[in-house]
């Protein structure tokens, strides 16, 4: 299943996020956004902590590539000043930036769409109600 959220962020509404492990961590949401240009890239991303977060970015088929540094470039990133991600690969944060606080209420309350899904939407929290089996993107 395809899922993507729409949020309302500092008085913004974003719509069709896409959403990156939907159903895998209970509905606990970071709000990323890549910059770097005019128009920053928004998603959801279900993790545990911001550490989590990046690591499920980092390994996404989709996305991963904004932030992983290829192999042909690494020698622009000095090794004391170089991120790895959990699998070791060597990352970009620079244009990064992800909302939300351990132990604090949402930023961007959003609530998920997609296929199989209410037409009027569900809280992140309320997706194990549906097939998480189907929930990848």
């Amino acid at each position: 299943m395809n899922v993507t959220a729409n949020a309302k962020f500092h008085g913004q509404d974003l719509k069709d996020i896409p959403v990156i492990n939907p159903a895998n961590w209970f509905g606990k949401t970071w709000l990323v956004e890549l910059g770097g240009s005019y128009t920053p890239l928004f998603l959801i991303v279900e993790a545990d902590n911001v550490c989590d977060a990046i690591d499920e970015l980092a390994e996404n088929e989709k996305f991963g590539h904004q932030i992983i540094v290829e192999s042909e470039i690494l020698d622009d990133y000095p090794e004391d000043d170089r991120h790895y991600s959990g699998n070791g690969q060597v990352l970009d944060l620079d244009h990064l930036m992800i909302y939300g606080e351990e132990g604090s209420e949402q930023p961007f309350p959003c609530r998920y769409f997609g296929d199989g899904l209410p037409t009027e939407g569900i809280f992140p929290s309320e997706i194990w109600e549906y097939d998480p089996a189907d929930s990848e993107t």
